[in-house]
């Protein structure tokens, strides 16, 4: 506790703060000066953060479309394949089906033909010129029975051989290629060959580009056919190979109808 001598004695004492004194010019040259001085008191560039910005968006789309598509590839490669093929075919299927679904390749009309004119298939140029209903058989190959009134249905051919070697007129195969592939329609089975004139009974071979007439002849009842009425007759087609493995050597497959002939029986009476 002071006394009040102490307190006479103490020296009085302004509250108001003092005047700062004022900064040495020589400190904030030398701070002005300083090479980190720039660093510290430059503004950056204007546009630098946005970029930065942009450029770290851009890394992390790119990392995530990343992600997803390795995801997707997995995903994938986990779906057997027949379930990707059914799954393709159904959408196309479905696709077809909005622009009114898939369109049909037409089929190439089986020509109409007449006795003369001339139809090329399986490399052979045939040309029907007459059917006949004979009493005896000529020179056919079949033996109709006359007691029970049997017939030899003969059609008349012009054949020429357009492959470059010799082929028979008959074939092995079913159905044949050849000219035992003709048929009569309304009458069982192939026909028997033979040269027309020929009555050795021997299944013609065709030579290369030289014309040959052909009798393809079949045996009918009595009340099978009559003379005057219409038969049709049909050609056979078929596709050229060559065999290079299993088979060697020329061979027609894929047989298929060629043409239609419609024909009018002509009778030919015992001489």
């Amino acid at each position: 506790m002071r006394t009040a001598a102490q307190a006479s004695y103490e020296p009085s004492v302004d509250r108001k703060a003092a005047p700062r004194p004022a900064p040495d010019a020589s400190l904030i040259h030398r701070a002005e000066s300083h090479p980190y001085a720039d660093a510290v008191n430059s503004t950056p560039p204007e546009g630098t953060a946005p970029q930065q910005d942009a450029a770290a968006v851009a890394r992390s789309n790119a990392d995530a479309r990343a992600k997803v598509l390795a995801w997707a590839r997995r995903s994938i490669d986990l779906i057997p394949t027949k379930w990707l093929i059914t799954g393709a075919g159904a959408v196309l299927l479905a696709a077809t089906a909005v622009f009114g679904g898939l369109e049909t390749v037409p089929a190439s009309p089986v020509p109409e033909l007449a006795v003369g004119d001339t139809f090329a298939g399986s490399d052979l140029e045939v040309t029907v010129r007459a059917v006949e209903l004979r009493d005896e058989r000529g020179d056919a190959a079949v033996f109709p029975d006359e007691g029970k009134g049997e017939k030899a249905l003969v059609v008349v051919l012009d054949v020429v051989n357009t492959f470059t070697s010799a082929r028979s007129a008959a074939t092995a195969d079913r159905p044949s290629p050849a000219l035992d592939g003709i048929r009569v329609d309304g009458v069982e089975g192939a026909p028997a060959l033979t040269r027309a004139g020929d009555e050795g009974l021997v299944t013609p071979r065709l030579q290369p580009d030289v014309p040959v007439r052909v009798i393809a002849a079949w045996v009918v009842g009595p009340k099978d056919l009559r003379p005057g009425e219409s038969v049709r007759i049909s050609l056979p087609d078929s596709t050229h190979y060559v065999g290079k493995s299993v088979m060697s050597g020329d061979y027609w497959a894929d047989v298929r109808l060629g043409a239609w002939v419609d024909a009018r029986i002509e009778a030919v009476a015992a001489p």
